[in-house]
């Protein structure tokens, strides 16, 4: 008994374009991804250097808070403003207060 086979020699010309098409989608799509990969880290990296620059100001001011509410300073803020200080001091009391 003869089998025929007349199309034995087949080219899957229709499956490797499927194959080529799906390669071609899987490398756009890794292009796409890297992109916005690198776009996240630059972005990150930028917020990190502007959350670090914050934080040199917060520790700049908080210096100067602490140096002009420092009690050493307190006798040249004195002696520039013209103040005398009071060797007898009469504190104003509330009568609610007091009676505690």
């Amino acid at each position: 008994m003869t089998i025929i086979e007349p199309h034995k020699a087949k080219l899957y010309i229709g499956e490797f374009l499927y194959v080529i098409a799906l390669l071609a989608l899987f490398s756009v799509l890794s292009i796409f991804l890297y992109n916005r990969n690198v776009n996240l880290r630059y972005n990150i990296s930028a917020k990190e250097k502007a959350a670090q620059s914050i934080e040199v100001q917060n520790a700049d001011l908080r210096n100067e808070l602490y140096t002009k509410t420092d009690v050493k300073n307190l006798s040249n803020f004195i002696q520039e403003h013209n103040l005398i200080q009071d060797r007898n001091p009469d504190y104003i009391e509330h009568k609610a207060l007091a009676n505690r």
